[in-house]
């Protein structure tokens, strides 16, 4: 997105194959969920570019994993004994301060790191039915929001970050994943 006052960096890891057999286009799906998610949230933030410096870079790590990794990471970090769907692990906040540093060092803003467990992806897909691509899209607006500092602790934050969601999936044409479906 040229229209956004940073480029973007995805370090993409495939720890687990089998991401490769559910979700063929990966990598693009990636880019463009989170390019989606980034515009909206620097309109959010009002980020603006920078005049004095070139346009800085903001990193993402997304590893793309099974259950048992995220259930070792859940473990260790969240002191949760079992998989979940997605974990984030934010770095740096994003905000024009930090833009501006990150453009003067000319090193990226680490946003931070997103890991996804397939089975538990493929599960809940399943159960909710949804297409594993549409569920996968989410997750990770879910996770680059919680990068970029949304969190769904509060009720009102939760409500900010759900229609925030809702808001980005309907630009990739994804319908409301909070509606129930039959």
């Amino acid at each position: 997105m040229d229209n956004l006052p940073f480029t973007i960096d995805l370090a993409i890891s495939i720890n687990d194959s089998a991401w490769q057999e559910n979700v063929a286009d990966i990598n693009s799906l990636t880019t463009e969920a989170v390019q989606a998610t980034l515009g909206v949230v620097s309109k959010e933030f009002k980020l603006t570019p920078l005049t004095d410096a070139p346009k800085p870079a903001v990193e993402i790590s997304l590893v793309f994993t099974d259950d048992a990794e995220v259930h070792t990471l859940n473990r260790n970090h969240r002191d949760k004994n079992k998989p979940t769907n997605v974990l984030s692990f934010p770095d740096a906040p994003l905000d024009q301060s930090e833009l501006a540093s990150a453009a003067q060092m000319k090193e990226p803003l680490l946003l931070g790191d997103i890991v996804m467990a397939r089975e538990t992806l493929i599960r809940e897909a399943t159960e909710q039915n949804k297409s594993v691509r549409d569920h996968l899209t989410h997750l990770l607006v879910h996770g680059v929001l919680h990068l970029a500092g949304f969190d769904h602790m509060e009720e009102n934050e939760a409500e900010k970050m759900e229609n925030l969601e809702i808001m980005i999936l309907q630009t990739l044409n994804i319908a409301n994943p909070y509606e129930l479906s039959d």
